[in-house]
């Protein structure tokens, strides 16, 4: 039984024995505490039921791979020296990070959409490697058509050790960017490779008294880049002003200078058909035989460039490209 003040409370504080009223467990009030009760306990069966769901869903991708042994993190022994897991049409998808790609037993996965134009991934060897370049491989970037706009050499370091996972990233040009929608890697060899088309960037322009013509031809063998040719013209613009100059005004000599320093960095590489005259420069840099040890030259391009990553970079810069 429990005990229960009454309603009527003595006025003059003097509780008495009739104040007291005996209530039976029996009656309705018992169901009331009973139900209270148990809406408590239902309550925290909820909350603990929604908890163990949360972080179920969180360890998902973990437990996942605990039982797949296809997954990216989940390392092994025997995977193959080229295999791939839930591609799409045959490529990684960016930002879905279920898929992967071995090629020449490095494993490829978690590419990423970044700030600053940057698109990051993962990647593991299955083997100690102590050259990267050697391996000649490429990464491709596709748009959402599947039409290539992108590609670069994975050259991380020269030695990759067996089993930690490791990242990097891609600096992409603004607008190919935001077209970049998959993934591939693929060996590519480059140095046997034949020319097949060509594009020409023209660009004019002036600079105090000089009218500047430069140019540049890019060849490309099954849509890699392999060689390119630059010509660049500057010529002196006939005013009133430097028809009085002397040939020891500076401001005449400024682009001879400068073509100067630019066939000193040229000549110590394997560049080809080269000359150099008055205010002029010609010269061709073959990317599949060009040694740049003991050069400061910068390349242009690298080897592998695909035709569209020019157009659309040379364009924003101010160049116009055609076909020839």
């Amino acid at each position: 039984m429990l005990f229960k003040k009454s309603k009527k409370a003595n006025k003059d504080n003097n509780a008495t024995a009739d104040n007291i009223e005996f209530i039976d467990l029996d009656n309705s009030d018992k169901t009331d505490v009973t139900d209270k009760i148990d809406k408590k306990i239902n309550y925290k069966v909820i909350l603990i039921c929604v908890i163990l769901v949360i972080v179920f869903v969180f360890l998902l991708p973990t437990i996942t791979s605990i039982f797949d042994k296809s997954s990216p993190e989940n390392y092994t022994n025997t995977v193959n020296n080229n295999s791939s897991n839930n591609l799409v049409n045959g490529f990684i998808q960016i930002d879905k990070n279920d898929s992967n790609m071995t090629v020449n037993d490095v494993r490829f996965y978690n590419f990423t959409k970044r700030s600053n134009n940057l698109i990051s991934y993962n990647y593991k060897a299955e083997k100690a490697i102590k050259n990267t370049l050697s391996l000649k491989l490429y990464i491709e970037i596709y748009n959402r058509s599947e039409t290539i706009i992108y590609r670069e050499m994975f050259n991380p370091s020269v030695e990759i050790e067996k089993g930690p996972v490791l990242s990097s990233t891609i600096t992409l040009n603004p607008n190919l960017y935001k077209e970049a929608y998959y993934v591939k890697v693929v060996e590519i060899t480059t140095e046997n490779a034949i020319v097949t088309n060509s594009i020409n960037c023209t660009k004019e322009f002036t600079d105090g008294i000089f009218n500047l013509k430069y140019s540049v031809k890019y060849n490309f063998g099954e849509n890699a880049l392999l060689s390119y040719e630059v010509t660049k013209n500057a010529i002196i613009s006939q005013t009133e002003d430097n028809e009085e100059s002397t040939s020891e005004d500076t401001d005449l000599e400024k682009y001879n200078d400068i073509f100067l320093q630019e066939e000193a960095d040229v000549s110590n590489t394997n560049a080809t058909e080269y000359q150099r005259d008055n205010n002029y420069l010609k010269y061709t840099i073959d990317l599949r035989t060009i040694d740049l040890q003991d050069s400061n030259y910068k390349l242009l391009y690298n080897i592998g460039t695909v035709e569209r990553t020019v157009k659309v970079i040379e364009e924003s810069n101010g160049w116009s490209c055609s076909n020839e």
